[in-house]
């Protein structure tokens, strides 16, 4: 039986994989879509996306993880572990992303993207697109150099999103 479980794991494409993450997530999302579109709702699907990009960075610290550890059998686990994580990456940023648009809309409905706050929100949204710019091209065709901008990219946007955050 875990053998079953863990071939389809492994099998997961990014659409089987999001949609297993937004089933997980729908008590959630229902809860925040049913909530009156107010400055708290907004802050609430910001940090829903903050949650699901970390979700994704997180890949990359096993990963780091992994390459610093010697062999043993934690470091098996590990990478089995990893490599079944690996297929929900893309499905938590996707996922991030569109409640980063909700997050948005309801603070353009306010108004607020004039302000301080909205204008570092608007480079912080640059840095994004610019990180899913990269993660396209590595999906792409992966190689070493792509793999080094998908990452640098990954820590501009944290950069830009901890600013939007302080502000």
């Amino acid at each position: 039986m875990a053998n079953k479980a863990m071939r389809f794991l492994y099998r997961l494409n990014v659409y089987q994989s999001t949609i297993i993450l937004t089933l997980l997530s729908i008590p959630w999302l229902f809860y925040l879509l049913l909530q009156p579109r107010t400055i708290s709702t907004a802050i609430n699907w910001a940090y829903t996306a903050l949650i699901y990009f970390i979700l994704s960075f997180i890949l990359y610290l096993f990963l780091q993880w992994i390459s610093r550890s010697g062999r043993s059998n934690f470091r098996k686990k590990l990478v089995i572990f990893t490599r079944i994580y690996i297929r929900f990456h893309v499905a938590a940023a996707l996922l991030g992303v569109t409640s980063l648009l909700m997050h948005v809309l309801i603070m353009v409905q306010f108004g607020l993207i004039g302000s301080r706050e909205g204008l570092s929100g608007m480079i912080a949204i640059g840095g994004l697109v610019v990180l899913i710019f990269t993660g396209y091209l590595r999906k792409r065709k992966s190689s070493g150099k792509r793999r080094r901008f998908h990452r640098y990219a990954a820590y501009l946007f944290l950069f830009f999103v901890l600013i939007h955050m302080v502000l």
